[in-house]
């Protein structure tokens, strides 16, 4: 639908009521009388009806139905006025709502800290946060439900926009009594008589595969899981090695056996880790305020077993 009208517009006829004449208004709007005139005739004529009537050395008289049409311009202009304020304050201040979305996998190693210590920083701003899939947060954010989503760059969709957190270089975990669990780093070669622990979830089994296939390797999957602890507690239990992208902050697993973290001594890609938004929205406040605490949080944050997290 066209709207046959402009935010002006309404603005000038909303001052031409209040003054009483086109002169007052045309000083009080910083425009000529002629322009003010101009834009009450270009307005009349979209509407099709007669707002004023003009009377020379007697200023203007509302119509009935320029009486209506002008409680329904101010109603419009309020609330633009209201939403300007609304924007500007979210673009300048760090206060109001921030609704984030989570990946489910780096949700409990990224959410705690943003909900205690980025939260403590900033008391003033209300977190709202929801852990979803891939494909439901892409949605969300097209669908305006959220601000930002935390995010693998694999899952952002085109429509969206993403700025880098956190690359993460993946690693091999094995149980603390394999062979090379002594060594720091490990080529994936050596590890190919061992059954592949295969976490089955988005990115990380295509980041895995695409490993593996981009060295020309070809491992042997011994178990499949959809459970990240799953998969430490298979391997913990010498039941093969694992590639994992995230490193919890014990090497204990669920069932009290320990992994070992090993650094691949093979060139693999990183995998990325950021902030999405929609494709030209704004880089608010808020938004720019987390995105500044998580890049820090990523710096700082230390990891056992000397494996290498890099940060853009």
């Amino acid at each position: 639908m066209d709207i046959p009208f402009t935010f002006r517009q309404l603005e000038y006829f909303s001052a031409i009521a209040s003054e009483g004449t086109l002169s007052r208004a045309a000083e009080r709007c910083h425009v000529s009388a002629s322009a003010l005139a101009l834009a009450i005739d270009e307005l009349e004529r979209h509407l099709s009806l007669q707002l004023l009537v003009r009377r020379k050395g007697h200023g203007v008289t509302l119509t009935p139905a320029g009486s209506r049409v002008l409680s329904l311009a101010r109603h419009l202009l309020t609330g633009a006025e209201a939403l300007a304020s609304d924007a500007w304050q979210a673009s300048t201040s760090v206060t109001g709502t921030l609704r984030l979305g989570c990946f489910s996998t780096l949700a409990p190693f990224i959410l705690p800290p943003i909900l205690q210590e980025f939260g403590r920083r900033h008391p003033d701003l209300e977190l709202d946060y929801v852990e979803a899939s891939a494909p439901q947060l892409n949605d969300m954010l097209l669908q305006g439900r959220i601000d930002a989503a935390l995010l693998y760059s694999v899952d952002v969709s085109a429509q969206l926009a993403f700025d880098t957190v956190q690359e993460h270089s993946p690693h091999v975990i094995v149980a603390a009594e394999h062979p090379a669990a002594r060594r720091g780093s490990v080529h994936l070669g050596e590890l190919l008589s061992d059954p592949l622990v295969l976490l089955d979830v988005a990115p990380a089994r295509q980041n895995t595969e695409q490993i593996f296939g981009g060295l020309g390797l070809r491992p042997v999957i011994g178990h499949t899981t959809t459970s990240f602890e799953l998969a430490r507690c298979l391997v913990g239990r010498g039941e093969g090695y694992s590639i994992l992208f995230q490193h919890p902050a014990s090497d204990v697993t669920y069932d009290g056996h320990v992994v070992t973290p090993l650094r691949i001594a093979d060139s693999v890609p990183a995998t990325v880790t950021g902030l999405a938004r929609p494709a030209g929205a704004p880089r608010t406040a808020r938004y720019r305020a987390l995105h500044d605490f998580l890049s820090g949080w990523a710096r700082s944050r230390p990891l056992p077993g000397g494996v290498e997290v890099a940060t853009s």
